[in-house]
């Protein structure tokens, strides 16, 4: 009964207070952003600049009708590039965007400028095969080079039908394919709910200790676990309930929240945890603030991998952010959910390492 009275007064207390309203604030506003300003999937139109050094405007015209322009007619697009204007015929595909220049000059500076790819295509008078020189950035992987290499090495006619026939067999039938809106979420949640629960604890700590509350505990008769565990508790709700306003209006009813929920709270707790045990070694924020930066943007580092999957170095996954984001993205794709429960109960034994610690920590600082 003591520990449920010291959380409904720390609930009072936080519900009171300027921390509390912004975890609120934040998550309407990623709420905003997920669902107005996010699309439902991103466009992945490539767009290049391509010179046609063909003499015969019959051939070009025939060549250029391949591009399966969406509307049957190039669009004048007009560029600035330094004092100068570079017109440009534009066809736009399901899968890029080409514009066609009068020179190939005018193609290396759109490229230079825009950094992008550019192309001059040429044919042959002698043998009649097409040739194909590519103006690059600098930064492609030497995959892509090969790659390009290795695309005009056959004729059009064989390359694209073998690809087309290439057999793919597909791992896991059940998945559940995400937007890329919905692809967003795993990251969100983990900012808003774990990282920011791990900096606003330690802020609530840093309070206390400025008005003496926790001070008070050396001379009190309620035990002092019922304090950290109550902001614990505190926060853990609050971060359920600023998460699960985002997971329901994107989500609906079509994932697991049993299971959403324990992860929820079991990544809270955990996160509470390792706040409780940076606050225990600084008196206020202005001490602490670099050590919480610090944590906060390595912790964010596994969403740079999340987004990128080619860039996934071993290292990244000592960190219990990387854990997090790709736990919230198997609940949400219904995959591996066994994975999620020992994900779940990892989190929970840790963070009862660092409660623990933590615990210990302030114990000795009211002797002190």
């Amino acid at each position: 009964m003591k520990l449920w009275s010291s959380f409904k007064k720390e609930l009072l207390i936080a519900s009171r207070g300027f921390y509390f309203y912004v975890e609120l604030l934040m998550a309407f506003i990623l709420l905003f952003v997920l669902l107005f300003v996010v699309p439902e999937n991103f466009s992945s139109k490539e767009e290049e600049f391509l010179y046609m050094a063909i003499p015969d405007p019959a051939i070009e015209a025939a060549y250029i009708e391949t591009f399966e322009d969406l509307d049957g007619a190039p669009e004048p697009v007009v560029f600035k590039v330094g004092r100068d204007e570079i017109t440009t015929q534009l066809y736009e595909s399901e899968e890029a965007k080409l514009h066609v220049v009068a020179t190939e000059a005018d193609m290396v500076r759109l490229a230079e400028d825009r950094h992008l790819y550019g192309a001059t295509i040429q044919l042959d008078p002698v043998d009649g095969q097409w040739h194909y020189t590519y103006y690059l950035q600098g930064n492609e992987t030497s995959r892509l080079k090969q790659l390009l290499l290795v695309l005009h090495a056959q004729d059009d006619a064989v390359v694209f039908p073998a690809a087309e026939n290439q057999p793919v067999e597909t791992l896991a039938s059940d998945l559940v394919l995400l937007s890329d809106r919905e692809n967003l979420l795993p990251v969100f949640l983990t900012f808003n709910g774990a990282l920011m629960g791990f900096f606003i604890i330690a802020a609530y700590i840093f309070l206390d200790k400025k008005e003496g509350v926790i001070k008070a505990y050396a001379v009190s008769p309620s035990p002092l676990w019922h304090y950290l565990l109550s902001k614990v508790l505190v926060l853990t709700l609050t971060m359920l309930v600023t998460s699960l306003l985002l997971i329901v209006p994107l989500m609906g009813l079509q994932i697991h929240y049993p299971l959403t929920v324990l992860f929820l709270v079991t990544t809270g707790f955990f996160a509470s945890g390792l706040g409780l045990i940076v606050a225990g070694y600084f008196d206020d924020m202005a001490q602490s603030f670099a050590v919480l930066f610090l944590i906060m943007i390595g912790l964010m580092l596994p969403a740079l991998a999340y987004f990128s999957p080619s860039w996934n170095p071993a290292w990244l996954k000592v960190l219990p952010s990387y854990y997090m984001i790709y736990g919230f993205r198997e609940i949400f794709r219904q995959a591996d959910l066994g994975f999620v429960v020992r994900l779940s109960a990892a989190f929970l034994a840790g963070g009862a390492v660092l409660f623990a610690g933590a615990h210990a920590r302030f114990r000795r600082t009211l002797t002190v």
